[in-house]
């Protein structure tokens, strides 16, 4: 067998492969609306430009727990661990094309800010005092630092 027709038998093979992976883990109507895709490349693709783009209703469900999560009963680790969560969700339906101003930098500050804002906000009154220690620092700490300290 020459080589060209070895590699594209192997190549054959691991499209099926891929193709088959990403037909087993999607809906069945989805499947089925998908089905005649002839490489996992067009596959992918479709499904991409379908479903890849960010999903307005997610993005707002992710921003309304964000607004209702405060520490009640809980620790601080724990708190902290859900409020994490849905920052790292919020991350991965917003994604931010790559800066090439150098602004990114900044706009990333801002964003770790905000967060550390919402996280202190979320706290109990009893560390009110820890709180206020923290609102002062200049510049403002990372959320890891201020979560540091709280511990």
């Amino acid at each position: 067998m020459p080589a060209n027709q070895l590699y594209l038998a192997y190549w054959q093979r691991c499209n099926d492969m891929v193709i088959s992976w990403i037909l087993n883990i999607l809906n069945h109507d989805i499947r089925d609306s998908v089905l005649c895709a002839e490489t996992a490349q067009i596959l992918w693709n479709e499904l991409n430009s379908r479903y890849g783009q960010a999903n307005g209703a997610r993005v707002y469900q992710i921003q309304k727990n964000l607004c209702q999560i405060y520490q009640g009963s809980s620790d601080i680790a724990n708190y902290f661990a859900k409020i994490k969560s849905n920052w790292d969700e919020l991350n991965d339906v917003n994604t931010i094309p790559p800066c090439t101003c150098g602004a990114a930098h900044a706009f990333a500050k801002r964003e770790e800010d905000q967060r550390l804002i919402q996280f202190l906000v979320g706290l109990n009154p009893s560390y009110d005092m820890i709180r206020s220690n923290i609102l002062m620092m200049q510049p403002l700490p990372s959320i890891d630092h201020a979560y540091g300290i709280l511990m």
